[in-house]
């Protein structure tokens, strides 16, 4: 004997979202994301638009229970790569990685002002992944660990931290 469902619940357990209709809903947030741990717009679409080409390409839309959550694990995983990457090229040599801002950042700028971005920027990758799940994806702490895979009491300790970190780098309102 099955436990009665409802119709709506499982109707949308078992429908198949396109991959081309999951970038239209999650696309800006997704490079948003991108953008705030690579630092340029142009990175940032890139990641973005590799994320989605795997998905397209291996056809993993199909299996998705929860596309959003999968699609912010996949972007701050490439987003760490690109800033390995990046890393090992300024060792690798004196040629210098230049990281030009993109003229088109208007997305961007509604969202945070240059300033707190710059100081979000700064902060070490976890603590800056902490601080644009909380604020810039609205997630809850026990979300925020469930989606980078640590604890609530780690990811709530790396907002801490991040916060402090940023009230001691731009100050309080006064102060300006």
């Amino acid at each position: 004997m099955s436990l009665p469902r409802s119709p709506a619940g499982a109707a949308a357990q078992r429908r198949v979202v396109p991959v081309r209709e999951l970038f239209e809903q999650h696309y800006l947030a997704m490079v948003r994301i991108a953008y705030s741990v690579v630092g340029d717009r142009e990175s940032a679409e890139d990641v973005v638009q590799d994320v989605f080409a795997t998905l397209q390409k291996r056809d993993r839309a199909a299996g998705l229970t929860e596309p959003r959550h999968y699609l912010t694990v996949a972007v701050l995983n490439r987003s760490r790569s690109v800033l390995r990457r990046r890393r090992l090229l300024r060792r690798a040599g004196p040629a210098r990685v230049e990281h030009e801002e993109a003229a088109d950042e208007s997305t961007i700028r509604r969202v945070e002002s240059d300033r707190v971005l710059a100081a979000v920027r700064r902060l070490p990758t976890r603590q800056r992944e902490v601080v644009v799940l909380r604020f810039l994806e609205d997630l809850a702490v026990r979300e925020i660990a469930r989606v980078l895979g640590i604890t609530p009491a780690a990811a709530s300790s790396s907002l801490n931290r991040a916060m402090s970190t940023l009230r001691q780098r731009l100050g309080s309102p006064d102060e300006r």
